[in-house]
């Protein structure tokens, strides 16, 4: 809203300024200056006053208003007098620097002000992160011969003073959690926040060359693989084949379940070690619940059924790929075994319409019908990002990334809110015995 107004008011001045300049035959280099002095002042009251919280969207445009006011200075400065400006380059002038506020200004636009959503639970959150090296596994991603590094943050209960190394007495249950397609470790942050304010330590884990971009604790940073990003945009808008979709799914389901895998190895060993960092030495490895979102979420669900240690299960808004065992005839073959864990699937309003219209086919509702305790949660209005943290960071990049062109209507805080509440909720009752009732299925 508040970067609405400023380029409203920015680029409706502009244009105030054009027409004046045609009806008075003067350039107004004076009073443009007066006035763009005032806009940097302004500015930097609102800064100073926090009306403006200052960060990196507001860097170009705090640039921009910066050079204007200084080159107004120097019209005042130089003595210079208003002149008579040539009809062409009113309207080039004018144009060029609507083009300069617009430019300045969209960084706001798309990541604008927000109020972030505080943890509410009795711990204060540290964090930390690590990277990995997994010696038993090739990097299929690299031509070099790599083996795979993936790079894992944890939050944590701390005490009041919220240091990394100040982490709080006792021992925690663990969360692991998987993030979705070319998304990232940091994309359920307040989620992460929420959860080891109460009591939980959470692994976020950057499936490297899967995640948009992958930062190891040396620096490097790794982008996304190409060919991954275009064979799940495909995938998703039906440019591929059933059968190819399948081996695609079998192929990312692998990746993923054995990062898992390797992290949990990893954590458990650590856990149990004398010479291991803080951080793993409180751990509860008896308590461990894993979660996900859209493929991480699916990526969850398949390490539920396959690692015995794993006691809890959330599916957020994603298809529980790892339940298909096969493909014969043109479509895929969903097992029928019960699912063995205690699992919560979390759905758009969209996802959910178009799992009940296939029910008798689809993963997610086998799987939920067959389990040994399953929920459902459903969200009027909601699309698939509304349960990542970019809906209230960028509601305008969060659209985009919706398919189908379907209406969001939730408004964003309610739903990432709710969310993390109801997953505080399931992993309380089945990781600490926190004994509230939970509806077996609601539509909110």
């Amino acid at each position: 809203m508040l970067g609405n107004i400023i380029s409203g008011v920015l680029i409706g001045v502009e244009i105030v300024f054009v027409i004046l300049t045609f009806l008075w035959n003067s350039n107004l280099k004076r009073e443009k200056s007066i006035v763009r002095i005032a806009f940097f002042t302004s500015f930097l009251f609102l800064v100073v006053t926090s009306i403006i919280e200052w960060g990196f969207q507001w860097y170009t445009l705090g640039l921009l208003l910066g050079i204007q006011s200084l080159l107004g200075m120097l019209v005042f400065v130089r003595k210079k007098e208003n002149s008579v400006p040539k009809k062409s380059m009113i309207i080039f002038a004018g144009l060029n620097r609507v083009l300069l506020i617009v430019m300045a200004v969209l960084p706001i636009l798309i990541f604008p002000q927000y109020n972030p959503i505080e943890p509410t639970g009795e711990y204060s959150v540290g964090t930390k992160s690590y990277t990995l090296k997994d010696e038993l596994r090739k990097e299929d991603f690299t031509e070099a011969d790599d083996n795979r590094q993936l790079t894992i943050q944890y939050w944590f209960p701390a005490d009041k003073s919220g240091q990394e190394e100040s982490i709080a007495t006792g021992k925690f249950p663990l969360l692991i959690f998987s993030h979705g397609a070319f998304g990232y470790r940091m994309s359920n942050y307040s989620t992460y926040q929420e959860l080891a304010s109460h009591g939980y330590i959470v692994a976020s884990i950057d499936h490297t060359y899967h995640a948009f971009m992958t930062k190891q604790e040396d620096g490097k940073a790794i982008l996304a693989n190409f060919d991954f990003v275009n064979s799940a945009m495909g995938a998703q808008m039906g440019a591929i084949e059933a059968k190819q979709i399948y081996e695609l799914e079998q192929k990312w389901m692998k990746l993923r379940t054995e990062d898992i895998k390797f992290v949990l190895d990893y954590i458990k060993k650590s856990a149990s070690s004398a010479n291991s960092e803080p951080v793993y030495k409180s751990m509860d490895p008896e308590h461990i619940g894993v979660f996900g979102h859209s493929l991480g979420g699916a990526a969850a669900a398949k390490i539920g059924r396959d690692v015995n240690d794993v006691d809890a299960v959330i599916v957020i808004d994603g298809t529980m790929m790892g339940e298909i065992t096969g493909f014969k005839n043109g479509k895929e073959i969903v097992t029928d075994v019960p699912y063995p864990k205690p699992i919560m699937n979390i759905y758009s309003e969209y996802h959910y319409n178009d799992a009940l219209s296939a029910r008798d086919v689809y993963p997610n509702m086998i799987a939920t019908k067959n389990a040994l305790n399953s929920y459902q949660m459903v969200i009027k209005g909601s699309g698939h990002m509304n349960f990542t943290d970019l809906a209230i960071i960028s509601p305008f990049l969060s659209r985009r990334l919706e398919t189908g062109g379907k209406a969001i209507t939730v408004d964003a805080r309610y739903c990432i809110e709710t969310t993390n509440e109801a997953i505080l909720q399931f992993f309380d009752y089945y990781l600490k015995a926190i004994r509230v009732e939970i509806p077996k299925e609601r539509i909110l």
